[in-house]
């Protein structure tokens, strides 16, 4: 649940370098507040003012607005604003996600109303680049969850669409909702249903990337992945001959946590993460968690 001038702030910051790129710059109320927000009863409401034209960004109700009018500023009365955009928005169900979300179809608006060119606007941006082989084997670099969901779409082409989409709503890549959505099925769909030569080319890459990923990589693996395999007698063991040694003992322990009652909590928490918030202090990844939880019930999970 978002704060009203926590979603306005949120909104103004996502939004900000569309309106300087177009010239906009923010119209303050009376007495300079931190944020430049104006309210009119139940409408919030934030002005933007550049020799293009004006625009405005109000909340409503459970709604987000984006007014537009173009043209010279000083000519332009507030009923010359037209209505370009209308999106959900509820502050009980937001979260920082969501906002980056709404943010995207406002930045794309502004765009396409005041003809930024978008080779150099905010929907210019570029896929991240996947770690190259060598720099993960020269120890330069870790695989990260965007090489993993790389690799991937590049023997299930149905994750393609929904690999670029995850990057367009947010700006960036969210790893944990890719695969939990949709990078984990197409794989235990594999070991369960696929032929000996399409596990093996499965765990090759998922071997590869464990190996030499960053310890978030290693629990998207072990845990978002190879953990629904639920703990399911014959998916473990067809997986078992597959997986490397140093993620074998770890992703077994981790499907008997996840089919016990601590485990279930654990699901549970997966289903309802916590919102999405910018990246700040490097805190223990949720296999770093769970190894901790399963290691107090199974006697300890060796180290990694």
């Amino acid at each position: 649940m978002l704060e009203l001038n926590e979603a306005l702030s949120g909104i103004l910051s996502g939004t900000q370098d569309i309106l300087k790129q177009n010239g906009f710059e923010a119209v303050k109320p009376e007495g300079n507040p931190e944020l430049p927000v104006f309210t009119d009863g139940d409408h919030s409401y934030m002005d933007f003012s550049g020799e293009k034209g004006k625009i405005r960004m109000e909340l409503f109700g459970n709604q987000a607005l984006l007014f537009v009018a173009q043209g010279n500023p000083d000519e332009i009365e507030e009923d010359n604003l037209t209505k370009a955009s209308v999106n959900y928005f509820n502050l009980d169900e937001f979260d920082q996600r969501d906002i980056k979300s709404l943010c995207n179809e406002f930045n794309d608006t502004i765009s396409d109303k005041f003809g930024f060119s978008s080779a150099t606007g905010a929907k210019a941006k570029k896929m991240p680049t996947p770690v190259s082989k060598s720099a993960a084997k020269s120890g330069s670099q870790a695989y990260d969850g965007n090489t993993l969901a790389n690799r991937l779409s590049a023997i299930y082409p149905e994750l393609k669409a929904p690999y670029k989409e995850n990057f367009e709503k947010y700006g960036e890549f969210l790893p944990e909702e890719f695969f939990e959505n949709y990078g984990a099925q197409p794989v235990i769909n594999t070991i369960k249903n696929g032929s000996d030569q399409e596990v093996k080319r499965l765990f090759k890459i998922l071997n590869d990337i464990y190996e030499n990923g960053s310890t978030d990589t290693q629990g998207l693996i072990g845990v978002t992945i190879l953990g629904k395999m639920n703990n399911e007698e014959q998916l473990c063991k067809r997986a078992e001959e597959y997986m490397c040694d140093d993620m074998r003992e770890i992703v077994l322990l981790i499907n008997k946590f996840l089919a016990s009652s601590k485990g279930a909590k654990a699901k549970e928490k997966m289903k309802n993460p916590p919102p999405y918030k910018p990246k700040k202090e490097k805190k223990p990844g949720m296999l770093s968690q769970m190894m901790a939880a399963g290691g107090a019930q199974n006697g300890g999970i060796p180290p990694m």
